[in-house]
Formats: C-alpha cells, sequence, structure tokens
C-alpha cells in the first residue's frame, strides 16, 4: 500500500500544533506498519539531517508559486498524486486537493481537526483563513473519511455541513512519549530558579490569536493581584511568537507586568520542566477542537484549571477545573480558588488524574488511523 502524506507543517524548523500531529504519526507508522509506504509531501526544503525520515517514508518536495492562493494544493497536488499513483491520500491539515470529474484520482481521509476558522469571526484577513471557509465544503464532501479529534468536533462538522456521522471518525490526539516519561527529579525546581527568579507561578501556553483569550488572562491575573497584593506568584506565558510585544504592552495597561513573564519558543524539555514545575497550569482558550495542554498538564500531575467551553472538559475530564473563558471575573475567581482549594486538595486525585492522561497515546491514535487506510484499501 502506497500512501501519499500531506507532511508540509512536519517540515517547519518549530512545529507547533498540526506540525507535531504529522510528526507523531510519522514516529508510530514506522514503528506499526515498516510494509506500508508513505510519501510525504511537503513544500519547505530542510536542511538534510534536520528531520529523520523513516526507512518506510519518503520526503517528496513540491512546490508552485503562488501560496497566497494555495495553488500547491489546488493545482500541484492533484495532478502529483495521481502520477505518483499512491492508493490513499491523507490530507492532515484540514484540506483536500480537489477531485477532477475526469480523474478523480484515489480515495482521500482528511484530518478535519475542527472546522473553527470556518465560522470564528476573527482573523478573515488572513489567506488560509479565507481558503478554508471557500473549500471545506468541498473537503467534506470529497472525503471518503474524516477524522477528527474529539466529540464536540464531530457534532459540529456534521451540524454545520450537513455531514452524515458515519463519515466521521474520532481521531483522538496524543500525548508526547517525553511526557508520558514524566520530568525528571529537580526539573520543576530548576524552572523556577531559571524564569521565576525561584518563586511559584502559574504557567500557561498562549497563542496571538484572540480565541486563545491570552489577554483576557492578563486582565484576570491583574485582578488577582490587586486583591491578593502578598501573592508570591508570577505567571509565566509562552507561545506569543512575534506578538509578544502587543502582549507585554497589554500586560502593562492592567499594572500586571510586573508579575508576568513571558517566554520564547521553548525546547519540549523545558516545556515539559515547566508544567511540572508550576503551582497550577491556566489554558483560557475561547473554543478548541480538543485541549492538548490540558492533557499535558494532568499527564505531568499539575493541576489544571481551563475553560468550560466547546472541547475542553473532554480534555480534563473529572480532573480538571473549569471557568467561563469570557469573564474576567471568572477566570479570576478560578485561579483564586484553584490556588486555595484545588491545589491543596490535588493529591487525592493526582494518581488518577495521571492514568486518565497517559490512556491518550499517539501509538493509539496511529493504530486507529492504520485501520482506516486499510478499511479504505479493501
Amino acid at each position: 500500500m502506497r500512501i501519499g502524506f500531506d507532511a508540509r507543517e512536519g517540515f517547519r524548523p518549530e512545529p507547533r500544533g498540526i506540525g507535531l500531529y504529522v510528526r507523531h504519526l510519522m514516529r508510530e507508522f514506522s514503528a506499526l506498519c515498516p510494509d506500508v509506504e508513505f510519501l510525504l509531501y511537503h513544500q519547505l526544503p530542510l536542511p538534510a539531517g534536520s528531520i529523520e525520515i523513516p526507512a518506510n517514508m519518503r520526503a517528496v518536495h513540491t512546490d508552485l508559486p503562488g501560496s497566497r492562493w494555495h495553488t500547491w494544493e489546488r493545482l500541484q497536488m492533484p495532478w502529483r498524486i495521481r502520477r505518483d499513483r499512491v492508493d490513499l491520500y491523507h490530507g492532515t491539515y484540514n484540506t483536500l486537493p480537489p477531485r477532477w470529474r475526469a480523474w478523480p484520482g484515489p480515495r482521500m481521509v482528511v484530518s478535519l481537526h475542527d472546522v473553527i476558522v470556518t465560522w470564528w469571526p476573527d482573523d478573515l484577513q488572513d489567506p488560509f483563513v479565507r481558503y478554508a471557509r471557500a473549500v471545506t465544503p468541498r473537503v467534506v464532501r470529497d472525503a471518503a473519511v474524516i477524522l477528527t479529534v474529539s466529540e464536540w468536533s464531530k457534532q459540529d462538522i456534521c451540524e454545520r455541513f450537513g455531514c452524515d456521522p458515519q463519515k466521521v471518525r474520532l481521531s483522538l490526539n496524543g500525548v508526547h512519549p517525553e511526557f508520558l516519561a514524566g520530568a525528571p527529579d529537580g526539573a520543576g525546581a530548576a524552572m523556577r530558579t531559571r524564569f521565576a527568579e525561584g518563586r511559584p507561578y502559574l504557567f500557561s501556553i498562549g497563542a496571538a490569536l484572540e480565541r486563545k483569550n491570552t489577554g483576557r488572562l492578563l486582565e484576570a491575573w491583574a485582578a488577582v493581584r490587586r486583591k491578593r497584593r502578598d501573592l508570591p506568584h508570577l505567571l509565566l506565558i509562552s507561545g506569543l511568537g512575534k506578538a509578544v510585544d502587543r502582549f507585554r504592552e497589554r500586560a502593562q495597561k492592567a499594572g500586571v507586568l510586573e508579575y508576568v513573564r513571558f517566554l520564547p519558543y521553548l525546547e519540549r524539555s523545558d516545556l515539559i520542566a515547566l508544567y511540572a514545575g508550576a503551582d497550577l497550569a491556566v489554558y483560557p482558550s475561547l473554543v478548541e477542537g480538543w485541549g492538548i495542554p490540558v492533557v499535558e498538564s494532568l499527564v505531568l500531575g499539575t493541576p489544571v484549571i481551563t475553560s468550560n467551553t466547546t472541547a475542553m472538559p473532554e480534555a480534563g475530564g473529572d480532573h480538571a477545573r473549569y471557568f467561563d473563558p469570557n469573564s474576567v471575573d471568572a477566570i479570576a475567581d478560578a485561579i483564586e480558588r484553584g490556588l486555595d482549594d484545588y491545589v491543596p486538595n490535588f493529591a487525592g486525585i493526582r494518581a488518577a488524574a495521571i492514568a486518565r492522561a497517559r490512556t491518550f497515546t499517539w501509538r493509539r491514535t496511529a493504530e486507529g488511523i492504520l485501520a482506516v487506510y486499510r478499511e479504505l484499501a479493501r
């Protein structure tokens, strides 16, 4: 069996989200199905050795001018996957190449992680958002199977696009094996020294997108600090990239900049240690198809508070605590209650929280996807 695999996000120098999804599946497929050949289609050329290519996979660098108009997927890939005679094509980036009526090509699977960009009102000037809004109805129609990451996301896809629920399969995200291995002894204390001047801290993974709600978190943290002036904690935030200055200004405006530390892009070992060293993790996103940071917190035994919307309760289960992410007061109250009650009593549920979080493995994810491949090949 020869699988065409959209690996473009996995070939980025600092992969996030879907890029990590691609790399996890590459690793697991190399062990699960060495007899299956994968063609890894990508746009960004990387220096030799910068990404490990398993023996049953071949990187196929292909590109076409006009990335703003997504010509790579619209014009290059329909021809390429037919020329390469793939038996099945897996679109990992929420999209698929169009099918030509006269030459439809192989059956296709799409990982439609969520369809939030098709209805969320922000980022409408982003070229990918506009592209996704235009092509998602076709993608839903053309895919033989749609893989998605939560019951909430499945329901959202079916309701918005009139999709048969039988066509949509759950394919839950996993946790990286290094998270499953846990943090080394003393790693959390080292993070307190390195990033928090030896003080206790809360940790949050943010993003430049407004729906990630980092701005409202800063306002809530300011409200907590006004009430609890003796609180020794800092708030550490990572993941803001080039937008960090914008959020630094927001923290300054809220009067809380001296109690916030903005962190750069983190190596995985540092990220694990930061979770492990935190008294409390906070994930305030307004809307998500899943909630990987929630599971990552729990698998390392760190209490986490998160939004009560969309798929976050599926990720956290009974072991996280929840708040209304649209309310600064609700977030601030959850932080206070988290530090005063949830954190001190977390020891009683810590083992159960870790055990549940450890069930989300990339091996299980890859096994389910491979079963879909084989079902369609038959």
